[in-house]
C-alpha cells in the first residue's frame, strides 16, 4: 500500500500533544519528540508537531493491504480529536 493522505490538525497545544502521546503509548505506539515515526502491527506513522505554529501533521506511510487508509485515518482523527477537547 502507498502512503495515506497526511492529516493536519491546527491549534494543537503542547498539553494536547502530550495527551496524544500518552494515548498512543497506551496503545503500544511510542511517540517521542516533536517529529519521528513509529510502527506497530505493520502500520507505520510519521508525525511532526510544531508547538510554535500549533500544528500537528500525521501520516500513515505503510500498512498491510487489508487495512484501508480510510480506517487508519479515521482512527488517527478520533485519537487526536479526543485530546483536543
Amino acid at each position: 500500500m502507498s502512503s495515506c493522505a497526511t492529516q493536519v490538525f491546527s491549534n494543537v497545544t503542547p498539553a494536547q500533544f502530550d495527551c496524544l502521546s500518552q494515548k498512543a503509548s497506551a496503545a503500544g505506539i511510542n511517540i517521542s519528540g516533536n517529529a519521528g515515526s513509529a510502527s506497530q502491527d505493520g502500520i507505520t506513522v510519521e508525525w511532526t508537531f510544531d508547538p510554535e505554529a500549533t500544528t500537528l501533521s500525521i501520516q500513515c506511510t505503510a500498512a498491510p493491504f487489508y487495512v484501508p487508509c480510510a480506517t487508519i485515518n479515521a482512527k488517527i482523527n478520533d485519537l487526536v480529536q479526543n485530546c483536543l477537547v
